[in-house]
């Protein structure tokens, strides 16, 4: 049976359908207030979202060419399981607490809430995750080619190569973008959970493995006679079979890329944006963890479990390792079984989906927050401010994955899978040293955390992603093989004379190198400020109970705050419809009244509440300052609040930093005020 385009294409729309409706249920019990998705189950194996087209192809194509070094990429997430209950935990709760919506507004948190730190990591995020997203459209595209060309297209054959995979590729780009703007950028609130897409991504995780286990379990013994067969077979025939089994012990550079991938696998089942989006923002229940602890490293087994005998089987069925990216649909297709070809595809196209939407999402929320808005709030705020940001975080959700598409064009048909995604890996792995230094150290400070994540970059971009845009054409290969200028010292794979390490291990030692000498002298020779002081010891001591500050608690409780004034302060930002909205949800599950005031015992939790809403909008740091001045001066008008920030400008006790802070937090709600 040969599969028609139509036959494929229109099987794929079905199948995006069935998740559009999937999210839209769960969205509309979330509207009913019934989650269907605050369960340990689906946080489980929405953290599967780690498994790309990555683990679904590009698995096979690196075990069939460099053997087990494959499981690296799986085990080092699987070692990290040990410690989700002291250091995932410890994240939750101070995500929790600190209102943070992402990646970039953690690390920007820890240290005094800098926007500079913001931007520099959104920054990297964007362009590190280019390769990730372009894997992900060059898998669907060579696999719908495939599909679809069989039998006229067999191995050996260049995946992408025809023209219809420009129009594939640019195709899944614009449905996954439309997802990710339905289901990922309805509002404002960044801090709220995206329900549906939770949902779509936690079906996604069953029906890629259900998938890859079908085509693992066809291979292994339908086409031959269990796992013994398989790897007898491949050891009689294949002179290369003790290499794909075992480690080189006599190759340095060998052993450094096992280190290398480990350490980069490791860092990224929490560094990835999106990764980070679903353990940490979607999380409901901190207790979620332990089912995660051990149900996540079940699923990396699982869809792991085949792996190998996919790729020996693809060896020994089409005699050679060419498009062993793609054996599992070309041995499916090869044997006379076209519809299970096609469900390997859809297997396939949800492992790219659910990656390429969730991370978009992410970057979304962070562009937004720490790109934008810093230049949106030096512009007077209109009746149509709230409707201009949330289109413009629809725009960044675009914007990314229309860069990947733009890198996959350029760049991606000269790597094979796993190679592109390792590219990634080593750009968030830059944010390691200040989110984890950040956690546990309290003299780690800003300007450390800068130097480090801005050094290991450059590094990263002079050796890893400058050699693949040389490698297509972009620049001249003479800077390859001897140095810009002609100094070999320069040389971007073989830094300062180092030599014997790969590509990827090279680039990890000198950017981490730099990164976290960079992060420790900078914060062992410059001093925090006080407000870096103080995040730094909620973050560390998080789990520690906050003395309380009687002062401040006598002086709040004296002044009431009235519900429908923080109405008319939210409804600036966000819009008056989510303003009532928000307010509402909270008010019904608190209790409260509609027209009265915010009790007494009420007002931490209605704090928190108020910075969450309001730091979608205008980022962290503003929102933090605009709601404790507020709350410090309830009762007066909203001119008197600002006039608080008049004052403070002229403290000598307040810090520059600080006081640089609440200074834009007063220029924002100035003109807030010009509506009024």
């Amino acid at each position: 049976m040969i599969l028609s385009i139509e036959l494929v294409l229109g099987t794929s729309l079905l199948y995006i359908l069935v998740l559009f409706m999937v999210a839209y249920y769960a969205d509309k019990k979330q509207e009913l207030g019934q989650s269907i998705i605050s369960n340990p189950l689906i946080y489980s194996l929405s953290i599967g979202v780690y498994a790309t087209t990555w683990t679904y192809y590009g698995s096979v194509g690196r075990a069939a060419t460099t053997g087990i070094d494959f499981l690296l990429i799986y085990l080092g997430p699987t070692l990290t399981t040990f410690f989700w209950w002291f250091v995932l935990r410890k994240i939750i709760r101070i995500s929790k607490e600190n209102n943070i919506t992402s990646i970039a507004d953690f690390i920007s948190s820890r240290y005094g809430k800098s926007q500079p730190l913001g931007a520099l990591v959104t920054i990297i995020a964007i362009v590190g995750i280019m390769p990730y997203i372009a894997l992900q459209l060059k898998a669907v595209s060579s696999s719908f080619d495939i599909i679809c060309g069989y039998p006229y297209i067999q191995l050996p054959f260049t995946p992408g190569a025809s023209p219809m995979s420009i129009h594939t590729s640019f195709l899944a780009a614009l449905i996954f973008s439309l997802f990710g703007v339905i289901f990922g950028a309805r509002n404002l609130i960044s801090s709220e959970r995206h329900e549906g897409l939770v949902a779509a991504i936690a079906v996604e995780s069953v029906v890629k493995l259900l998938a890859f286990m079908v085509i693992g379990l066809f291979v292994t013994y339908g086409l031959f006679d269990g796992f013994g067969d398989i790897f007898a077979r491949m050891k009689a025939k294949e002179a290369a079979f003790d290499h794909l089994v075992t480690i080189d012990e006599d190759s340095i550079s060998a052993h450094m890329n096992w280190f290398s991938t480990l350490w980069l696998s490791m860092g990224a089942i929490l560094l990835l944006p999106r990764q980070f989006h679903v353990a940490v923002i979607e999380n409901s229940n901190e207790e979620h963890i332990k089912m995660a602890m051990w149900l996540f490293p079940a699923y990396m087994f699982l869809i792991n479990l085949f792996v190998m005998p996919i790729a020996f089987g693809g060896i020994l069925y089409s005699g050679g390792i060419f498009g062993a990216d793609y054996f599992v649909i070309n041995l499916p297709l090869q044997s006379g079984h076209a519809w299970l070809a096609l469900l390997a595809f859809l297997g396939g196209f949800s492992a790219a989906a659910s990656m390429v939407i969730v991370e978009s999402v992410a970057i979304s929320t962070m562009f937004l927050n720490h790109l934008v808005m810093p230049v949106v709030v030096r512009f007077k705020p209109r009746d149509w401010f709230p409707l201009l940001l949330i289109n413009l975080k629809r725009l960044g959700i675009f914007l990314v994955i229309f860069l990947g598409y733009l890198y996959q064009r350029i760049v991606g048909e000269t790597y094979m899978l796993v190679n592109i995604g390792l590219i990634s890996f080593a750009a968030v792995i830059q944010f390691g040293p200040a989110l984890f230094g950040g956690l546990f150290w309290r003299r780690g400070n800003k300007t450390g955390a800068i130097t480090g994540i801005f050094l290991g970059f450059v590094l990263w971009f002079y050796t890893l992603l400058m050699p693949s845009f040389i490698k297509c054409g972009w620049w001249h290969s003479d800077i390859l093989t001897n140095g810009p200028f002609g100094i070999e010292l320069l040389k971007p794979t073989e830094l300062f004379g180092l030599t014997g390490l790969d590509t990827l291990s090279h680039a990890f030692f000198w950017s981490m190198f730099v990164n976290i000498a960079g992060y420790l002298i900078c914060s062992i020779i410059f001093s925090q400020g006080s407000r870096e002081e103080d995040q730094a010891r909620k973050f560390v001591d998080i789990f520690i109970p906050a003395p309380q500050n009687t002062q401040w608690e006598t002086k709040r409780l004296t002044k009431p705050v009235a519900i429908q004034q923080f109405v008319n302060l939210l409804s600036k930002f966000i819009g008056e419809p989510q303003a009532v909205a928000a307010i509402r949800e909270y008010r019904e599950s608190r209790n409260m009244d509609e027209d009265g005031q915010v009790p007494e015992f009420e007002l931490p939790r209605f704090k928190r509440f108020a910075e969450r809403t309001l730091a979608g909008s205008v980022g962290a740091a503003a929102a933090g300052a605009i709601i404790e001045s507020y709350l410090s001066d309830q009762g007066s008008r909203m001119e008197s609040v600002y006039d608080v920030f008049s004052t403070v400008r002229t403290s000598l006790a307040e810090s520059k930093e600080n006081l640089s802070v609440r200074l834009r937090a007063s220029e924002i709600m100035n003109r807030t005020l010009d509506l009024q």
